[in-house]
């Protein structure tokens, strides 16, 4: 997918929204203006970045380097930046700084050591990415690490997994579990299905996928966090191959909402935290954000399992019962979205593109959704008949 090839008038942050949900069954161009959005988003913060550290530390002789080389990045062709821009580990550090650096500025703290050591160790930052993008270039994409990830993104992962500190705990978990290379030639498996399944899904994850964490410790299924976009952890709690296509699918398409947000927010700063909605498919009290993460999630995953074709007949069949399972979620989920409050005006379009293609897969499984319920209807009938 070349987003180089992708250049167009420039849309309004409205025109981007009209009429797309940016899955990977909408119109491709748009998914790529995103895209092109997002790095120009990520550029323009690290140059407000490095303007707002020159006025604080731009005397500091110890801090030169860290100038110089920050300087070099801004004025470097855009195709040489924006893909150092957009690396998990650069985005990390980025983040954490502009927040040290907010600290100061506010008032929060006095002491500007922390914001220093940052900028200290973006040398050492920019030589572990350039390791990382140099590294096994025979090897298939993307890299999937263990302990052996960048220490910025386990820094970051609480509380989504805790990192042993200590390299005997390590030792001992890694003896755990399907080694690191086996779980990578699975998930390639998982992978190349998810390519001829449906390619067009394959080619959005290799854009937004940078990194995989595999964690079979883990307590989670699969996981990811917009604080360390890019990068996705996964567990050993799939039961099949299928599984794991649904978790790279349900991952990648978290990542394709946080670049979505990184664009413009769906849910207004001020809408209630309160984790007052009940998920349909889980039980799982969340609040708005959370909710419409999953309620976007789970149209992508009916949108690939509607798609699964020439398996073996139990995997077809757990595929439908999977598919049943969330479009009935979707539905029911219908009624919350409606009546919700706090949805920015992009988020309001995006919600009513994303209702409209429920309403769709129903029509679509009309016919699945009827004999289903009249399979339960049926089973209930058996079961009363019984206990009478």
């Amino acid at each position: 997918m070349d987003s180089v090839n992708s250049k167009q008038a420039e849309l309004s942050i409205d025109e981007l929204f009209k009429g797309t949900t940016f899955l990977a069954d909408s119109e491709t161009q748009r998914f790529l203006q995103l895209q092109e959005q997002v790095a120009k988003n990520r550029y323009t913060m690290f140059v407000a970045l490095y303007a707002e550290l020159s006025k604080l530390f731009v005397a500091d002789s110890a801090l030169r380097l860290f100038f110089k080389m920050a300087l070099d990045i801004i004025l470097s062709p855009e195709s040489v930046r924006d893909s150092l821009i957009a690396h998990p580990v650069f985005q990390i550090w980025s983040v954490l700084t502009f927040r040290d650096v907010n600290y100061l500025l506010t008032g929060k703290t006095l002491d500007d050591g922390e914001v220093k050591a940052r900028l200290l160790e973006f040398p050492q930052v920019l030589q572990r990415i350039e390791a990382t993008q140099q590294a096994r270039p025979d090897e298939q994409y993307p890299p999937v690490y263990r302990f052996d990830v960048d220490p910025l993104i386990t820094q970051v992962t609480h509380p989504s997994y805790d990192y042993p500190p200590d390299d005997g705990t390590r030792r001992q978990l890694e003896r755990t579990g399907y080694s690191k290379e086996f779980f990578r030639d699975v998930m390639q498996l998982a992978l190349q299905r998810i390519k001829h399944t449906w390619p067009a899904c394959h080619e959005q994850w290799q854009v937004l996928v940078k990194a995989v964490c595999y964690l079979p410790d883990g307590g989670f299924r699969s996981c990811s966090a917009s604080r360390y976009t890019g990068v996705i952890l996964l567990s050993s709690r799939d039961h099949s191959i299928l599984d794991l296509e649904e978790s790279l699918v349900h991952e990648a398409t978290h990542q394709l909402l946080y670049n979505v947000v990184e664009v413009a927010a769906v849910v207004e700063p001020q809408a209630s935290r309160e984790a007052q909605y009940t998920l349909p498919w889980s039980g799982q009290q969340r609040d708005l954000y959370g909710y419409f993460h999953a309620f976007y999630v789970y149209i992508a995953l009916v949108k690939y399992l509607e798609r699964v074709r020439d398996r073996p007949a139990q995997e077809m069949r757990r595929a439908e019962q999977r598919l049943l399972f969330i479009l009935r979620g979707l539905s029911k989920a219908q009624a919350d979205f409606a009546s919700a409050p706090g949805f920015t005006a992009q988020g309001r379009e995006l919600l009513g593109n994303l209702l409209q293609e429920v309403h769709r897969l129903e029509r679509r499984h009309a016919g699945l959704l009827i004999r289903d319920a009249d399979a339960g209807a049926s089973a209930g009938a058996a079961t009363l008949h019984m206990t009478a």
